[in-house]
Order: C-alpha cells, then sequence, then structure tokens
C-alpha cells in the first residue's frame, strides 16, 4: 500500500474550525510541518477539504502503522 506525503503550507489563522480539527487531525500542527499518511478514501476526503492550505504527493514508501498496530506491537514486547 502507497503512502501520502503532506504538508502544511499556511497558518490556521483565520480558518474555520472544522478545517483546523482537519488538519489536527492529519497530524499537522504549523506551518511547514510534514507528516506520512495512509492512501485510503478518508485521507483523500481530507486533503480535498483543506486542499487550499495542504501539499501532497504520493510516494512508494511503506504506510505508516495504524494506532492499533502500534499498540498491538507494544503489548508484544
Amino acid at each position: 500500500m502507497a503512502a501520502i506525503k503532506v504538508k502544511l503550507l499556511k497558518g490556521l489563522a483565520g480558518v474555520p474550525a472544522d478545517h483546523r480539527l482537519t488538519v489536527v487531525g492529519m497530524g499537522l500542527k504549523t506551518s511547514n510541518s510534514g507528516g506520512l499518511l495512509p492512501d485510503t478514501p478518508q485521507t483523500m476526503g481530507m486533503i480535498s477539504k483543506v486542499g487550499y492550505l495542504v501539499s501532497w504527493e504520493r510516494v512508494d514508501a511503506p504506510a505508516p502503522a495504524g494506532r492499533k498496530a502500534r499498540k498491538k506491537a507494544a503489548a508484544r514486547s
């Protein structure tokens, strides 16, 4: 599965509250912060909602592990 590299281009001042929550849900905090997200329809919906704030590209990197996978791996060790 591919991943999507996302970067926040603008600050969040003057942005509607639901758009701020979407950006925070993507793991972006300040301008020029970036992250790697899984390539899912949910992620693409979030990107289309705040497309004027972010830049994105598909990369051939493994998708980041989800919260459940990280929790399961921590329980094993």
